[in-house]
């Protein structure tokens, strides 16, 4: 499976949460941003058709060079203030995703159905779906 060099204009643009309860055991520092994504998991047969389930990890690079760094499923990456291109370095998704990343503020993705929360209908207008209808974060 092959990702496009760069995001289309049609890629979603997620933007950060609304703040909650525990965001200072992630928010370090009031001038960077913070992006935590949960991405897609996949069936993994090994030894004695034991299923292990592994998540993919991603690649985030800045808009604005090439640039890339390697996120790891949940852990919180910290980054500059700026527009930035994820793609998933795994098998099962095929979408970029683009991210803007605010000062002292956490950008959640969701890829990942099983960490997907419920969302209340109220809530729906402040999301954002991926090309497969699927909310996968806040509108920036």
């Amino acid at each position: 499976m092959a990702f496009p060099l760069y995001a289309s204009q049609h890629s979603p643009l997620v933007g950060p949460r609304p703040p909650k309860a525990g965001d200072e055991k992630i928010i370090k520092s009031s001038s960077q941003g913070y992006l935590r994504i949960f991405t897609p998991e996949r069936k993994v047969v090994e030894g004695d058709n034991n299923n292990v389930w592994i998540q993919d990890n991603y690649r985030v690079r800045l808009d604005s060079d090439g640039k890339a760094k390697t996120g790891y499923y949940r852990r919180p990456m910290e980054l500059d203030p700026g527009t930035y291109t994820v793609s998933v370095s795994g098998e099962t998704y095929n979408e970029e995703i683009r991210v803007s990343i605010h000062p002292g503020q956490i950008t959640t993705v969701w890829l990942n159905d099983s960490d997907r929360p419920k969302f209340e209908t109220t809530d729906r207008s402040l999301l954002v779906r991926d090309a497969y209808g699927d909310y996968i974060g806040y509108r920036p």
